[in-house]
């Protein structure tokens, strides 16, 4: 009789294992609220409600009398009625979880696995049409992001339990009428077709098990999220000539400096603590990255400077670096010269920073000229103001626009100019490196050439007000004044 006891509570182990095993259950959980000190131990009473509270059906009273007699302790430290050690108990359960389940045959069918149907194709004809009807069904998920099982669960019925969830609702299976019934793409596949597949699917008790149809649909459709969107910047191969690379890097730099005012050399002595006039290659780098200088010097001028002013070291000479940047400041030795005049800096100093133009061939130019020479006629002609049509689309008041914006104002204007002409005239008033900026300012300079009257009066608009000259006739009421000769008499 022991020994057919023991086979019994070996055998209600593997069932309970065989119900922990699919739905991740830790049974030592249910247990704890009966154990409040945590001695590992409970009473009879207690560890049939914890094997209720488990979900565990089927067991009779007799079969947890079993297991509770098997687990039960007796000794000195064993403290009536909590006699059932239900940690030793969990131990044996949750061994299934190490080793596996040791009946995994006897475990209910997973939705999350494809399953293998009774029915078998009789023939290659018929086994072609359904891999071509799956394959449509999985090209219209994947195209329309429907999630082919979700269409079911609100008529899912389980006639065994789901090892994915506690509940037996949701088996993965359902009726062949509530299959056709959700089926979502009905006006997409004629009716055998759907028949087919629910064919295909159907179980040994007439379910359709739409579950295994949704994995093999998963194999062909990624659920992973989509690429996300990108816009690489890809730049259109320019073979112009810009003026800037007609200037060496120091022309360059003197302009920047003169335009900011900056006396370089004493961020270089801070790299030089004795004054030798030298510092390293890499700290010349480091000045201009300070100074903001490092943008407008390529990779080309950096190493064009470096060899210019490197000692056979590789050290650098800041100090003839400096001097040369400082010619447009003031003119060195110049006592030996008295002769010699001296300007100061202007806006043609800083021209090489400030402007980029396209170098235009003769031929260009020439095409420009007559182009200009015809707007310039129709404008003095007409008297047409394009000053306030600039000025509108300029909020900013720097005297640049868009390329289209011009080629806005300009047809506003009523002047018919083609995509070449504006390319033409944008390859001539577009200074700042670039095809897209246009310097209006520059262009109405060309085109609407004021007279010398209203250059006269937009001089003396400009000039600084200076009051009415001091009569040396009449005072201030109008009255004569005296000649000194008579006062004097």
């Amino acid at each position: 009789m022991a020994e057919y006891d023991e086979d019994a509570v070996t055998d209600l182990i593997s069932r309970i294992q065989v119900f922990c095993y699919p739905r991740r259950i830790r049974v030592k959980e249910f247990f704890n609220d009966f154990d409040p000190l945590r001695h590992g131990r409970c009473t009879i009473i207690n560890f049939a409600r914890a094997l209720d509270t488990l979900g565990m059906q089927g067991l009779t009273d007799e079969e947890v009398d079993n297991l509770a007699e098997h687990f039960t302790e007796h000794g000195a430290h064993v403290a009536p009625p909590q006699v059932v050690n239900y940690v030793k108990f969990c131990e044996a359960i949750d061994r299934v979880f190490i080793e596996g389940s040791p009946d995994e045959h006897l475990m209910s069918c997973s939705p999350s696995s494809t399953q293998l149907m009774s029915f078998k194709p009789s023939s290659l004809v018929e086994e072609e049409k359904f891999m071509h009807v799956l394959h449509r069904l999985a090209s219209l998920c994947k195209a329309r992001g429907v999630l082919f099982k979700q269409v079911f669960f609100d008529v899912d019925r389980a006639p065994v339990a789901s090892p994915a969830r506690q509940s037996p609702f949701m088996g993965g299976k359902v009726t062949r009428e509530q299959f056709i019934r959700r089926f979502p793409f009905k006006k997409e596949f004629p009716p055998e077709d759907v028949e087919l597949l629910a064919k295909n699917y159907m179980t040994n008790k007439g379910d359709v098990h739409f579950m295994a149809m949704h994995n093999d649909i998963s194999e062909v459709t990624s659920h992973e999220p989509p690429d996300f969107p990108r816009s690489d910047l890809v730049m259109k191969p320019d073979e112009s000539e810009w003026s800037q690379s007609r200037y060496t890097v120091v022309d360059k730099l003197r302009s920047k400096v003169v335009e900011g005012r900056i006396r370089i050399k004493q961020y270089f002595q801070d790299f030089d603590p004795l004054r030798k006039g030298y510092c390293a290659a890499s700290q010349v780098k480091t000045v201009l990255t300070i100074l903001n200088l490092s943008k407008i010097v390529t990779r080309e001028d950096y190493d064009q400077l470096i060899q210019s002013y490197a000692r056979e070291d590789g050290m650098f000479c800041y100090g003839d670096f400096c001097a040369d940047v400082n010619k447009a400041f003031a003119t060195p030795n110049l006592e030996k010269d008295p002769l010699a005049q001296t300007s100061m800096p202007d806006s043609t100093s800083t021209m090489a920073a400030r402007r980029n133009k396209v170098c235009l061939s003769a031929e260009r130019l020439t095409q420009w000229e007559w182009l200009e020479s015809k707007i310039r006629s129709k404008v003095q002609k007409h008297r047409v103001n394009l000053l306030s049509s600039f000025k509108d689309m300029d909020r900013s008041n720097c005297g640049h626009i868009t390329k289209n914006q011009f080629f806005r104002v300009m047809q506003s204007m009523g002047f018919d100019l083609s995509e070449d002409d504006v390319g033409l005239l944008g390859n001539m008033y577009c200074d700042l490196g670039d095809h897209f900026v246009f310097n209006y300012v520059d262009f109405l300079k060309s085109v609407d050439v004021p007279s010398e009257d209203v250059e006269l009066a937009i001089a003396q608009l400009n000039a600084p007000y200076k009051g009415e000259d001091i009569s040396h006739y009449f005072n201030a009421r109008g009255k004569v004044i005296p000649h000194e000769s008579a006062i004097l008499a």
